[in-house]
C-alpha cells in the first residue's frame, strides 16, 4: 500500500479516522492508532476515546448481567420457599384454606420456570 499523500512512498499504517494509507512523514502516532498529520488528529482521538468508553461500558454491562443472574436465582428461591410454605400451610389446614394449596403449587411451578430460564441463559453465555 502506498501513502495517500505521497504516492511514491510505502504506507506504514492507516489513519484511524479516514482509513487512508500513510507514510512516516504524513502520520502521527496517537498511541492507539495513527492519524493524518494536521488533518484527522482530532477525529482519530475522538474515535479512540469512543472505543475506550465502549470497552468500559461493555465490562460494566457484563457485570450487570452477572448480577441479573444472581437476582433471577434469588427470585426463584424466594418463589420456591413461598410455594412450599403456602402448600404446607394449605395441606395442614385443608378444610379452611384450599386456596393456599393452589397458590403454593403455582409459586413452585413459577420457581421451577425461573430456574430453567436462568440455566438456559447461563448455558447460552
Amino acid at each position: 500500500m502506498k501513502c495517500f499523500y505521497h504516492h511514491e512512498r510505502d504506507a506504514v499504517g492507516i489513519c484511524k479516522s479516514c482509513g487512508k494509507g500513510l507514510c512516516q512523514e504524513c502520520s502521527i502516532d496517537l498511541g492507539k492508532g495513527l492519524a493524518c498529520r494536521d488533518h484527522c488528529e482530532n477525529d482519530a482521538k475522538a474515535v479512540i476515546e469512543l472505543i475506550e468508553r465502549n470497552i468500559k461500558l461493555t465490562s460494566r454491562a457484563e457485570s450487570n448481567l452477572a448480577a441479573g443472574h444472581r437476582i433471577r436465582n434469588g427470585t426463584a428461591v424466594f418463589n420456591l420457599v413461598i410455594g412450599v410454605v403456602f402448600l404446607g400451610w394449605g395441606i395442614a389446614d385443608s378444610n379452611r384454606l384450599p386456596l393456599l394449596i393452589v397458590l403454593g403449587f403455582f409459586f413452585i411451578v413459577y420457581a421451577i420456570f425461573l430456574f430453567s430460564q436462568a440455566k438456559k441463559k447461563t448455558i447460552s453465555n
